[in-house]
């Protein structure tokens, strides 16, 4: 896998960063198939709000990250949490996100992130909230 960047860039390794797309790409084909299954609206609604943006941020994310350190090796990760508990499973899918985020150190990335952790957290509200 020459190439690919697994080197660390100040204290973020470019690992973790791959490892965050993996993640939200499994968070969009879980959220498209919860927001199938479920009989709520708000819910409905708020999953296909989420799955339509999370790409973008990840395009984001991953297009910032591959200008500092070149191409990613970003990961395939299995679908996790029950399709028909959508709150426990983003509210998982974002912890795993923060943890790997918790590392970065370079401002522009962090910008990025706390952008992804809002439209998380807002599709976390929506569903908690107006179901």
């Amino acid at each position: 896998m020459a190439g690919l960047a697994t080197n660390v860039s100040g204290s973020m390794k470019m690992n973790n960063i791959a490892n965050i797309i993996g993640v939200m790409f499994m968070s969009r084909t879980y959220a498209h198939m919860a927001h199938l299954k479920t009989s709520s609206f708000a819910k409905h609604k708020a999953l296909n709000e989420f799955y339509d943006e999370v790409v973008d941020k990840a395009d984001e994310l991953a297009e910032a990250a591959q200008g500092m350190a070149g191409k990613l090796d970003i990961p395939f990760i299995n679908m996790e949490g029950a399709v028909l508990d959508p709150i426990t499973a983003l509210t998982g899918h974002l912890s795993r996100i923060e943890g790997y985020a918790s590392t970065c150190k370079e401002e522009y990335l962090k910008n990025i992130f706390q952008e992804i952790q809002a439209l998380y957290r807002k599709t976390l509200y929506l569903m908690k909230e107006l179901d």
